[in-house]
């Protein structure tokens, strides 16, 4: 079970990308912004948790 090598910096490539559209989009509909953050951090960490996982079963 090797996994991909670059399976970090693909999982923290992608939680920056959606926490900023996550959060850019919650600020553009007029969510309040302590929400929108949250709501972004909620979706970032989602995101690498899943992507680590899925990279290192090595798909």
């Amino acid at each position: 079970m090797a996994g991909d090598p670059n399976r970090l910096v693909r999982a923290l490539a992608n939680a920056v990308v959606a926490f900023g559209v996550t959060a850019g989009m919650g600020i553009l509909l007029r969510v309040p912004t302590d929400v929108a953050f949250l709501q972004g951090g909620a979706v970032a960490v989602a995101l690498v948790v899943g992507t680590f996982a899925v990279a290192s079963m090595g798909y």
